[in-house]
């Protein structure tokens, strides 16, 4: 049994070097088809132990990341129901297929909310929602987007690199003047149209948690009547409601502090469901009241 292809993935993911709930549910769920189509094990109680030691390696390097946590759950359902090594590869491959069917699916889905002379915000950097203002940029709509920088990592100019990139004017302002910005019911010179969002972990509730900084934006556009999407899926909903906010390291925000200073360096916080106008999935915008409906519907197996 041959972890290290896989600690290499879990690695890159705790560095962020693998980043957004959807790359790294498909960097994993590639790394474990690949090593189980590769490896050879001596019987079948070997194989279920490297199932098991490499998904909770995996999801251990990304606790918040419901996407990834129900790939691994999907495939060990599968190994629980008697599955071959073949089988259980088989079942990474089809989730794999799955997360990448929606990311072509959902931009359009979510383009279609945009109209033309529409001004964005978004926060952080969500390769799925860069897609959507892409695809809406590519339909011929004049739209200007409107981004954050997302201290402490500056995950936002990767963000205004990829639209600048694809033709979709940007402009960048700081986090802490998010809020004011989003709200339209102030003195502000740019009228905001709606707020696309990103998502790690949507809650069954609808509260969903993303990039710190998010709640403000969230409690702005509710405030002022702006639309607020998540840009989602039902396979980023934590059914067990168990998944916490994850803190980072204080050394992120100030690497020589004081050694007496506590920092703490939240990396998420939530956005109520309240504030949320709709989250965009494969199967359309739902409403946050309606998600485990529709799981039920759609992905029983999460319940179970």
């Amino acid at each position: 049994m041959n972890l290290t292809n896989i600690q290499h993935i879990a690695d890159d993911i705790k560095t962020i070097t693998i980043q957004g709930a959807t790359n790294i549910a498909k960097e994993a769920c590639k790394i474990m088809e690949q090593e189980l189509r590769s490896q050879t094990f001596s019987n079948i109680e070997e194989m279920k132990n490297f199932v098991e030691a490499a998904t909770e390696m995996l999801i251990a390097a990304r606790e918040t990341e419901p996407l990834l946590r129900n790939g691994m759950k999907y495939a060990k359902s599968k190994l629980q129901q008697g599955a071959s090594q073949a089988e259980i590869a088989d079942a990474f491959a089809e989730y794999l297929g799955r997360v990448v069917r929606e990311e072509e699916v959902r931009p359009t889905i979510a383009a279609e909310l945009i109209n033309d002379g529409e001004n964005i915000v978004t926060h952080c950097h969500s390769g799925s929602v860069v897609k959507v203002l892409t695809t809406a940029r590519g339909q011929g709509k004049k739209i200007h987007v409107y981004n954050t920088e997302t201290r402490p990592l500056y995950q936002g100019r990767k963000t205004s690199a990829d639209l600048l990139k694809a033709g979709v004017p940007d402009t960048m302002i700081t986090d802490d003047a998010a809020p004011f910005f989003v709200d339209n019911e102030y003195d502000n010179h740019i009228h905001v149209h709606k707020v696309f969002l990103g998502s790690d972990c949507i809650r069954p509730n609808g509260n969903t948690m993303n990039k710190v900084g998010s709640f403000a934006i969230g409690l702005s556009a509710w405030h002022s009547g702006v639309p607020l999407y998540i840009v989602g899926s039902l396979l980023k909903v934590d059914p067990t409601n168990t998944i916490g906010i994850e803190a980072r390291s204080g050394k992120e925000l100030w690497a020589d502090a004081p050694a007496d200073l506590d920092i703490l360096n939240y990396a998420f916080d939530l956005v109520p469901a309240k504030c949320i106008t709709g989250i965009i999935t494969e199967f359309g915008v739902i409403r946050p009241e309606n998600l485990l409906s529709e799981i039920k519907k759609r992905y029983p197996w999460m319940l179970e």
